[in-house]
């Protein structure tokens, strides 16, 4: 007779799913949702030994998704055909529905997270079925939505790539953190009398500012904010860099200060402050100049993105690839020769699962944008071109 493992295959070979297809290679970045649709007959995956089918509960949306279909990521993009189409997406949340025979540390049931790398992947997150090797799940806090989870792994790791490129992420944890339940109605915004650009919980006293070393630029994005509240988790003190409409939002999450980037691009109002680190999470040369002027003859620059403009925008194809590492190389290369630091934080390329499980443990603050009904063709295309045009404030998160 046929062992238990063929008979599912077999099963699986006629078990459809609902799944958002890629079905062919966009002319632009623009053109991508002329070639998104749903479809109801998509084969389930069946899993091997060591993996594990997810029941998909929310999928992230990510401008890297948006880069992978437009063939635009050297050696990880596969060209879509309507015979042989893709499905995009690599954050994702859901519960387990079905564990492989060497699977050691999930169970049928289990509500978990994970970050499933689109290296040359055929069958990404946005479905109703995911296979994953176990090794990249991490199981699902239970303070956090299924979205809020999928909202997580490569936002919540790249800030903490930041966090540790700037020498702060082995810092204790504060007790009681007090902005872990803050909302940003709750916060009275106050405008300094002198310098315009600072904006401060009405709460807080100034002479916190005397402590204040660390500024991050793009306070407001989502990264941003999750640096902000990692770093005040730790009781570092830090001052956003934001337009004052979002200070209320960058103050919940436990910065002590905000310095509008209307005015003179916020570092260059600081005032008093003296800064010691400057995390960047918008990129471009003007913030790099305002930046040095800000930290004077010392201190340490930490970027995510380097000039060149917004993750996903720097390298359309190969060579504008080439063209921004070497220019974030030429850069580090020269800080050597000045007393500032220079650095490029990036993702943890190992590790993920532990630091996802100490970030959910430390409650760190998902930021959602909001949610959209996977299969509803129309909301989908439209959620894919708000992020496709930056316009989503915190992740955007398909729902099933």
């Amino acid at each position: 007779g046929s062992t238990p493992q063929t008979q599912t295959q077999a099963r699986n070979n006629i078990e459809m799913m609902k799944a958002v297809l890629l079905t062919g290679k966009p002319p632009t970045r623009a053109d991508i949702t002329q070639y998104l649709t749903v479809s109801d007959t998509v084969a389930k995956p069946s899993i091997n030994h060591n993996e594990v089918l997810v029941r998909v509960k929310a999928s992230a949306v990510n401008i890297e998704d948006i880069m992978n279909g437009v063939g635009r990521r050297m050696l990880v993009s596969l060209t879509a055909t309507k015979e042989e189409p893709v499905v995009l997406g690599q954050e994702f949340s859901g519960v387990v529905e079905e564990v492989g025979s060497k699977v050691k540390d999930f169970k049928q049931g289990d509500e978990v997270l994970g970050h499933k790398m689109p290296l040359r992947e055929r069958w990404g997150t946005w479905a109703e079925y995911v296979a994953v090797n176990e090794k990249i799940l991490v199981k699902k806090g239970e303070n956090y939505s299924f979205s809020e989870a999928a909202a997580l792994p490569m936002s919540a790791l790249v800030a903490y790539g930041a966090v540790r490129a700037a020498g702060l992420v082995n810092k204790p944890l504060i007790e009681n953190i007090p902005h872990k339940n803050k909302k940003p109605e709750e916060v009275t915004v106050v405008q300094d009398d002198e310098n315009k650009a600072l904006f401060m919980d009405g709460a807080v006293d100034q002479s916190i500012l005397k402590e204040t070393k660390i500024a991050i630029v793009g306070a407001s994005s989502t990264i941003g904010l999750m640096i902000v509240d990692i770093l005040a988790s730790r009781g570092v003190k830090v001052v956003g860099v934001s337009s004052s409409s979002s200070a209320a939002t960058v103050l919940a999450n436990g910065a002590v200060a905000v310095l509008d980037r209307h005015v003179s691009g916020g570092l260059g109002s600081k005032g008093d402050l003296e800064l010691d680190i400057i995390i960047d999470c918008v990129g471009g040369q003007d913030i790099e100049d305002t930046a040095r002027k800000a930290l004077g003859s010392k201190g340490h620059f930490i970027t995510m993105v380097g000039p060149g403009g917004n993750f996903g925008d720097a390298g359309d194809g190969v060579k504008g690839q080439i063209g921004h590492g070497a220019g974030i190389a030429s850069r580090s290369f020269k800080s050597m020769f000045s007393s500032i630091k220079y650095t490029q934080a990036a993702m943890p390329i190992t590790g993920g699962g532990k630091i996802l499980d100490q970030l959910m443990k430390e409650d760190l603050k998902s930021v959602i944008d909001s949610e959209v009904d996977m299969f509803n063709e129309e909301d989908m295309h439209k959620a894919v071109t708000k992020v496709n045009n930056h316009k989503s404030k915190g992740r955007l998160v398909f729902v099933l």
